[in-house]
C-alpha cells in the first residue's frame, strides 16, 4: 500500500504474521518505505500487536465518517514507527505524520536512526488504509 506523492508518500508492505496457535498470533512485521522530498529512508523490522492494529481501524473508520481527529498506531517496539492520519482544518484535509527508527551499530557504537515528517494527502487516503491495514488482519481471526 502506498499514500502519497511521488515524492512524499509512505509505502507499508507486510513481511511476515504470525500464525493461529503460537503466541502473539496475528501480530504482523512491515517493511515501511517513507519519502519526504529529499529525504528518504526504510525499515524492514517493524512489529504490529494484532490489537493495535484493530483499533487503528476502529479510528480510521471514525476519521472517515466524520473528517476531523486523529487515527494513530505504534510499534511494538517503543518509538521505531509512529504514524498519525489526521484533519489539518475544518474542511476536512488530512495530514500524515510518520517517523521511523531503528539502531545501527558502527564501531563500539550503537547510533539512533531516525526519519521523521509529514505531508499533505487527500481524503481518500483514509479508505486506502482502511484496506490496507484489514489486509493485515483478515486471515488472522
Amino acid at each position: 500500500m502506498r499514500i502519497g506523492s511521488d515524492i512524499e508518500y509512505i509505502e507499508i508492505e507486510e513481511i511476515e504474521r504470525i500464525l493461529e496457535g503460537f503466541p502473539c498470533a496475528g501480530d504482523v512485521r512491515l517493511r515501511v518505505s517513507l519519502s519526504l522530498q529529499e529525504f528518504r529512508g526504510s525499515y524492514d523490522g517493524i512489529w504490529l500487536d494484532l490489537t493495535e492494529v484493530e483499533s487503528f481501524l476502529d479510528s480510521l473508520s471514525v476519521l472517515d465518517e466524520e473528517r476531523q481527529g486523529i487515527a494513530r498506531i505504534v510499534s511494538i517496539s517503543p518509538g521505531e514507527f509512529i504514524f498519525e492520519i489526521r484533519s489539518s482544518d475544518k474542511s476536512g484535509h488530512m495530514e500524515i505524520e510518520v517517523q521511523l527508527r531503528r539502531y545501527q551499530y558502527s564501531g563500539t557504537r550503537y547510533w539512533p536512526i531516525y526519519l521523521s515528517g509529514g505531508f499533505q494527502v487527500q481524503p481518500d487516503a483514509i479508505k486506502q488504509l482502511i484496506v490496507g491495514f484489514k489486509s493485515f488482519i483478515k486471515e488472522a481471526k
